[in-house]
């Protein structure tokens, strides 16, 4: 409850950016044109976007409805992290054996407390607590994108897959065959959630062998929901020209930007100081955290050994990374995000670092690991609080809006980037289902900013850069333009150096990341 209070606190507090714009049009367009993201290439996220559509009829496509989801599924990630990191971590209370002249029976009432092993139970709560308040949890936990569903998917199938190499039987591997159907179609990439788990298999050896006829049948399974993607994921992969537009991450800054994330959220700072304790814990569970793991384990049993169980932990949290960089070898495809739901697995090894230190560290054991607890979550509290009251996502918000309210519909409008008119049609409106419909009154006059990016000389693109504006502007006596990203379309900006040496500017506001101008043309 913590959990989804933090998330759905100042939820609406930072203006949309464009992708998140993009996840209302993507919904609530022609849905045969939602529904073909499911076949055709390189189309992401198709049944996220198909699930956002009856929301949206129902509950309207306000920024809040559009990032409810996320703060839900963030929230029910936080609960699912303590069962898997239960399962993995900590024993039910097993009786020792009886002393001479005793005879007691597992199941005897009164049995003293000194004859049990008692449970490790704090490793599960402070993982789940850790990933309640981590910045970078709680970022995706706000954002209108599927980023924070995956990793809540990923726990989910994790839970039904330990449940089937334990328990067996058909339930909690069908329930396994469809979350993780539901994860491919949620975002492309979770497909590595195949290899993952297969590696899982062989780590949990020799118990899963007693499973492998249901785990097989599973896997089998799994090819028809992957069948509409595997053609143009594979020729894309073969490919010998770049085709993701990512640049290409070595490993090194790979896992430096994924401790900075997962770590410090987006504080937009670089000292390291502060995040000492959050590495110190995380190496004290990596190196000596296995000792921290139960022997016993809970009903029913995942009968394997401590190393075991520890590995399973290890490959979660760099199984993910090792694959996207080895993918990356042949066509770029890294960004944080996309392997956002490896964070569980750091989040327990978190909280056995922190068990290592209260059993381990002398007579200052227990305050010393009380002491670190206490200051990782004072100082992700204190991250999450700036990233929700410091504008840190473009404030197309709040230039939409001043634009709106002033300008005449007839006045020409220059949106630089063209990508904007998403979201002038969605911030200009009423938030309903219906937003598009009568957006092109609202858009009125209006012409998306030139592309100057080609790499002609400057002479010539000035040169074409004049032809155009006077093009555009003919019959104009006055004009907006919006800016954001301009360096994407125009890294020159000899647009707006027509703009001054042709116009006047008579009115205009900043915001963060947006500029709004209104020029009188001479």
């Amino acid at each position: 409850m913590a959990a989804f209070a933090w998330r759905v606190h100042g939820l609406t507090n930072q203006s949309l950016w464009r992708d998140e714009v993009d996840a209302v049009y993507f919904a609530l367009r022609q849905l045969q044109l939602t529904l073909s993201m499911f076949t055709d290439p390189a189309q992401n996220g198709p049944l996220y976007f198909l699930t956002l559509r009856p929301w949206f009829h129902l509950v309207g496509a306000s920024e809040f409805a559009l990032r409810y989801p996320s703060a839900l599924a963030g929230a029910l990630s936080v609960a699912l992290c303590y069962q898997v990191a239960r399962r993995l971590t900590v024993g039910t209370a097993q009786p020792l054996a009886p002393s001479i002249g005793e005879d007691l029976q597992p199941d005897t009432p009164n049995l003293p407390l000194t004859n049990y092993h008692l449970p490790r139970s704090s490793v599960p709560l402070l993982a789940a607590t850790f990933l309640a308040f981590n910045p970078y949890q709680l970022w995706y936990g706000q954002e209108g994108k599927m980023y924070a569903i995956i990793v809540c998917l990923t726990l989910l199938a994790n839970w039904f897959w330990l449940n089937g190499i334990a328990q067996g039987g058909w339930r909690p591997w069908l329930a396994y065959l469809v979350t993780v159907s539901l994860a491919i179609y949620t975002h492309l990439l979770m497909v590595l959630l195949i290899p993952f788990h297969l590696i899982w298999f062989l780590i949990a050896w020799p118990q899963s062998r007693h499973h492998w006829r249901g785990y097989g049948l599973v896997l089998a399974g799994l090819t028809l929901p992957y069948l509409p993607m595997v053609w143009w994921q594979w020729a894309m992969l073969t490919s010998a020209e770049a085709r993701t537009g990512f640049t290409f991450t070595p490993l090194r800054p790979m896992l430096h930007s994924l401790l900075l994330s997962h770590s410090r959220g987006f504080l937009p700072s670089d000292a390291l100081l502060p995040l000492t304790p959050i590495f110190f814990l995380a190496l004290a569970g990596l190196v000596l955290g296995w000792g921290e793991l139960d022997k016993a384990q809970a009903d029913p049993p995942l009968a394997l050994p401590v190393w075991r169980r520890f590995l399973l932990i290890v490959a979660w949290l760099i199984g993910p990374v090792l694959a996207i960089y080895i993918l990356s070898l042949r066509q770029a495809i890294f960004t944080e995000r996309y392997i956002i739901w490896l964070a569980p697995a750091l989040m327990i090894l978190l909280a056995l670092g922190a068990q290592v230190i209260w059993h381990n560290a002398g007579i200052l054991s227990k305050p010393l690991s009380v002491l670190l607890v206490a200051y990782i979550l004072s100082f992700w509290l204190y991250v999450g609080w700036q990233q929700k009251t410091v504008s840190m996502k473009y404030d197309l918000r709040g230039a939409i809006t001043y634009i709106s309210t002033r300008r005449d519909p007839a006045t020409l409008l220059i949106l630089q980037i063209p990508h904007m008119e998403y979201s002038y049609r969605y911030y200009s409106s009423d938030f309903s289902a219906d937003w598009w419909a009568d957006s092109d009154a609202r858009l009125g006059w209006w012409v998306g900013g030139l592309w100057t990016n080609g790499g002609a000389p400057d002479d010539r693109a000035r040169r074409e850069v004049d032809a155009q504006m006077q093009q555009i502007t003919a019959g104009a006596a006055e004009l907006w333009v919006m800016r954001s990203e301009v360096e994407m379309w125009d890294a020159r900006h000899l647009m707006e150096e027509w703009l001054d040496q042709h116009g006047t500017v008579i009115d205009q506001a900043e915001f963060h990341g947006a500029q709004v101008r209104h020029y009188q043309l001479r």
